[in-house]
């Protein structure tokens, strides 16, 4: 792909991010990928900020958006007066599963426009891209954790084959 190919590639996704942001109504996707990443494994604020890709700072301000609509809620870490623990409320599940189908519902219907074939083509290409997304996060953090005994040989296998991990659904749709 040449980078002309891979800008306009970059400007698609780009516009699309846009079009089904407002097809989320008082969600903002900054919103909807923490909901989506604290949905999928109750974290630390810090390692959501890494996942979600924002500064501890902005995940403080979406984190009080969310929590001001009942969505998630900050559990203290026993034994550690700083840590915090994130949980999505049965109001956030409810918010996170409409805004999965809006968002789904406008795909669909910018997607009628192509031709089957295409459409297949964008449907695999945005499913692989999702698969990447999350292999790169996963190996990242294989990379980054602590090297436990007998450990050793299983993380240096895990970052030798990028990709050969597997990824869940949950992350393959939810880190940007």
């Amino acid at each position: 792909m040449s980078s002309a190919d891979l800008a306009a590639a970059a400007r698609a996704v780009a516009f699309t991010a846009r079009r089904l942001e407002r097809c989320l109504g008082d969600m903002t996707l900054p919103q909807f990928r923490v909901l989506g990443l604290v949905a999928s494994s109750p974290e630390r604020a810090n390692r959501i900020a890494e996942l979600a890709a924002v500064s501890r700072p902005s995940l403080t301000g979406l984190l009080d958006g969310l929590e001001a609509r009942g969505w998630v809620r900050r559990v203290d870490v026993v034994g550690d007066r700083r840590g915090v623990l994130l949980e999505v409320t049965a109001a956030g599940t409810q918010a996170l599963a409409t805004a999965e189908t809006v968002m789904a519902a406008a795909l669909d219907d910018l997607l009628t426009a192509a031709d089957p074939a295409e459409r297949a083509r964008v449907e695999v290409g945005l499913t692989t891209l999702g698969q990447v997304l999350s292999a790169r996060y996963e190996q990242r953090d294989a990379a980054r954790a602590p090297a436990s005994p007998g450990a050793g040989e299983a993380q240096a296998g895990a970052r030798a084959a990028p990709g050969s991990s597997t990824t869940s659904a949950a992350d393959a749709g939810t880190r940007r």
